[in-house]
This record gives structure tokens, C-alpha cells and sequence, in this order.
């Protein structure tokens, strides 16, 4: 079966992660359906990624810098659909205090994709695509949230969205997300090895089989998307109606 079509011609879209996994078949999925996608990645050269890049627009972001997020949040022009799904990854080289140092300045929105998202909101606020300015947050945002908020980072995930969501409805901005479990890469080792030995994990969800990164991806184009003008701080849990089944890619 294909994809279900959007038509994103003449949006722009950042799909922050957008070089490898979820980030990499979301940016993919708006390229096919129209849109001038701009993906951010840590390395200088997209020669440095194992996927090919040239389709679209290139920005080196570290979300751990707040000079590196206040560059891209200049530099990147219009944005219409902006997708956090960036994971959260700390420099090797920092001991506890640094990193503690990181999760704090995470709790406080000084780095981290909230800096972000908030550096965008007038240019989002500015979007005349159809349903207006949109901003859909992955599963990758539960990472950062976890480094500052420990096993509250699902609860604080959902309630981020939604209040966001709520306060800037005003400006014409919807803001939703997309929790993920049970998800792997189609066509990977690890895909084949859990169907085939994890009967009762798949037997949580109902349709008894692994999610895939195009079923995530789906449900942001969907929420990018014109059909979704009424949906904002909502998030659309993809698990095949699974409880409790918790891997994810």
C-alpha cells in the first residue's frame, strides 16, 4: 500500500534529526509530498552521514549550544512545519557536573528543542500554509526530558505539548505530538528477531506486529497537514493498541 498523499507544495518544513531514523523517513515523506525540507544534523558535512542528503537543505545543529540554536533559528528563513525529532545526545567528554549542569539548563528552556521551538514561534506565527504554522514534537523530545526530568519524562512530554499548544493557538500555531512504541526500521535485523521471538510483547498490541517508522511518520504528516486545522496540543499514541510494549527506534 502507498502513502497516504499531502500535497506541502510551497511549504517549508526543518525536521530537526532529519539525517538518520524517524527524523531521516519523516524529512523523506515531505519531500515526496511537495515540501522544501531543511534537515539539521551535528556533523559540518552531510558527507558524513551514511544517507544521502543532496534533496535537501542542510543546517549543522547542536542542541546542547544556545549559540548553535540561535544561528539556525536565524539562518533557516521561513518555517512552516517544524518537527522536533532530534535525540537527545550529551558530548562523551563531560563528567557529572557538566552534565548536570546540561539537564538544569534544559529544565530551564535554555538549550534543548524548546529553545528552539520558542526562537521559531514568529516565523511559524508568520506561515499562510493551509492550517497554519505547525509544530509536531516525536518521541526523541521524551529523551531531552528524561535527562531533566527523570521517569516523569512521559507526563512532562504530553502536558509540554499540550501547553503549548494552548498558548499559542492565539498566533495560529497548532502544536501536537507523536508517542512511539514498538517501532522499528522495516527492514532491520532487529525487526526480524523481535517478531519472531517476542510473542507476547507483540501480543500487547492488536494488530500483533512491530510498528515501522512509516507508521509514525504517517500520523506527523497528518498532523502537519490542512485535515489536522482543528487538532492542537494533542498527542496520537502509535502502538498498534499495544499496553505497556515500550521499544522504540
Amino acid at each position: 500500500m502507498g502513502d497516504l498523499a499531502y500535497d506541502f507544495s510551497g511549504s517549508r518544513v526543518l525536521v530537526t534529526g532529519g539525517t538518520s531514523g524517524l527524523g531521516l523517513t519523516i524529512a523523506q515523506r515531505f519531500l515526496r509530498s511537495g515540501a522544501h525540507v531543511i534537515v539539521t544534523g551535528r556533523q559540518t558535512l552531510t558527507g558524513s552521514y551514511d544517507a544521502p542528503l543532496a534533496a535537501f537543505e542542510y543546517l549543522r545543529l547542536e542542541l546542547t549550544d544556545h549559540d548553535s540554536i540561535a544561528r539556525v533559528a536565524e539562518e533557516v528563513g521561513p518555517v512552516d512545519v517544524l518537527v522536533n525529532a532530534a535525540g537527545a545526545a550529551l558530548p562523551r567528554a563531560l563528567d557529572v557536573h557538566e552534565r548536570e549542569f546540561v539537564a538544569h539548563s534544559i529544565r530551564l528552556g535554555l538549550i534543548g528543542p524548546g529553545q528552539l521551538t520558542r526562537r521559531l514561534r514568529y516565523r511559524l506565527g508568520e506561515s499562510r500554509q493551509r492550517g497554519g504554522g505547525a509544530v509536531v514534537n516525536t518521541q526523541s523530545l521524551r529523551q531531552w526530558f528524561a535527562l531533566s526530568h527523570g521517569a516523569a519524562a512521559d507526563t512532562e512530554m504530553l502536558d509540554y505539548t499540550a501547553r503549548l499548544g494552548a498558548a499559542w493557538g492565539r498566533d495560529g500555531i497548532r502544536v501536537n505530538g507523536v508517542s512511539s512504541t514498538v517501532v522499528t526500521p522495516r527492514q532491520s535485523q532487529l525487526r526480524v528477531s523481535i517478531e519472531r521471538h517476542s510473542g507476547p510483547l507483540l501480543t500487547r498490541t492488536r494488530q500483533e506486529r512491530t510498528g515501522t517508522l512509516q507508521d509514525v511518520s504517517s500520523s506527523v504528516l497528518f498532523l502537519a497537514s490542512s485535515g489536522a486545522a482543528f487538532v492542537t496540543g494533542q498527542t496520537i499514541v502509535v502502538n498498534g493498541g499495544g499496553a505497556g510494549a515500550r521499544l522504540g527506534y
